[in-house]
């Protein structure tokens, strides 16, 4: 099994701003300078903000040269796509981020993930243990390891800043400039009022208001952001803090027309999610576009760059047996000494390729 050569990709220097452009054309010239100019701040924001581009660039590698077979995929694999949901059977950690996710290589999501990764980490040792780990996890010669529960942020403490963050009493905080919230615009929100109305997305709330968000980092940056406050009906009365996020083509899709990818996102719960529930996680279309409805409380993330490297190994050796059960039945048969070298040696193009990239991009 030959590894992905440079040769086997477009020259790097066709990177460019123009092709970053081409494959966001759902953002709009203004919002996409602000996106750019985001990305730019780190080799892994960079490669973090264009999932389509991934997929695009490696269109042209020869699908002998990619071992194994197809799944559902993460589609935009990386360190901080990982987190804790609140589940109606309590807290998970999972891989927290399915816009992406659809149909693939599974070597392909798995050469992502470690991709980025060596842009975060500049240790090759702990890389390449963590490689053998993954395929160690595949072949069963390891098991899986969860993240341990002293690692788990603190969901109550998170909530209560979101909450604090984006509200005052039982209102938005429009005054705060730096939120970037402003008044959702009377027929806009009663358009999507109605069809959340349709879809029954807010059955057990009742909507106080509704404010648009700017977002311009980040691989959603560009797209159109609601949020929703909302209290919930019954003795608890609990506010809610919900979020309408546009969506445009998973990465793994990109091919696709929205409505032939109308069934992705139930797919991806089912498989990455192992049939876990989740309130608040679904698509509502208004008008052509699309909104995922999701609750932006009872989740949170692990601040990787803020762990010591005991607690950083432990998360990421949490997030590699993620990767692992997902993509285990694609290599069934292989021999796994081949993905090994494969992906070292696929790696070692595509970092490079990247790093050059955003040097590149950089220097305008």
């Amino acid at each position: 099994m030959h590894p992905i050569r440079e040769s086997d990709l477009p020259p790097v220097k066709e990177l460019t701003r123009s092709f970053f452009r081409a494959v966001n054309p759902h953002v709009e010239p203004a919002e996409f300078e602000d996106k750019w100019e985001a990305a730019l701040r780190s080799p892994m924001r960079f490669m973090r903000s264009f999932p389509q581009a991934w997929h695009v660039d490696l269109l042209d590698v020869p699908r002998t040269k990619v071992p194994g077979g197809r799944c559902l995929c993460f589609g935009d694999a990386h360190p901080e796509n990982f987190g804790l949901i609140t589940f109606t059977v309590g807290q998970r950690y999972v891989f927290n981020d399915l816009d992406d996710s659809g149909p693939g290589l599974a070597a392909l999501d798995a050469l992502r993930y470690f991709t980025v990764l060596r842009l975060l980490l500049d240790d090759r040792k702990a890389l390449g243990e963590l490689m053998e780990l993954y395929e160690d996890m595949i072949q069963g010669k390891e098991p899986l390891r969860e993240l341990p529960e002293a690692l788990y942020p603190d969901v109550a403490a998170r909530d209560a800043r979101q909450l604090a963050k984006w509200t005052e009493g039982e209102a938005f905080r429009f005054d705060d400039a730096a939120l970037k919230l402003s008044r959702t615009e009377s027929g806009t929100a009663g358009r999507l009022l109605e069809a959340l109305g349709q879809l029954g997305g807010l059955e057990g709330v009742e909507v106080i208001e509704l404010a648009h968000r700017d977002r311009d980092s980040g691989g959603s940056g560009g797209l159109e952001r609601y949020l929703v406050l909302a209290r919930e009906r019954g003795e608890e009365r609990r506010l809610r803090l919900l979020e309408l996020k546009e969506t445009t083509h998973a990465a793994t899709s990109w091919s696709c027309f929205l409505h032939e990818d109308e069934d992705r996102l139930a797919q991806a719960k089912a498989s990455i999610w192992q049939g876990l529930e989740v309130p608040f996680y679904v698509e509502v279309p208004v008008g052509r576009s699309v909104y995922l409805l999701r609750d932006r409380l009872g989740r949170a993330s692990v601040d990787i760059e803020k762990l010591a490297k005991r607690d950083l190994r432990a998360v990421l050796e949490a997030q590699v047996s993620i990767l692992a059960r997902q993509h285990a039945a694609a290599f069934a048969g292989l021999d796994l000494c081949k993905l090994d070298d494969w992906l070292r040696e696929s790696l070692q193009a595509l970092s490079k390729r990247w790093l050059k990239a955003y040097d590149r991009a950089r220097r305008g």
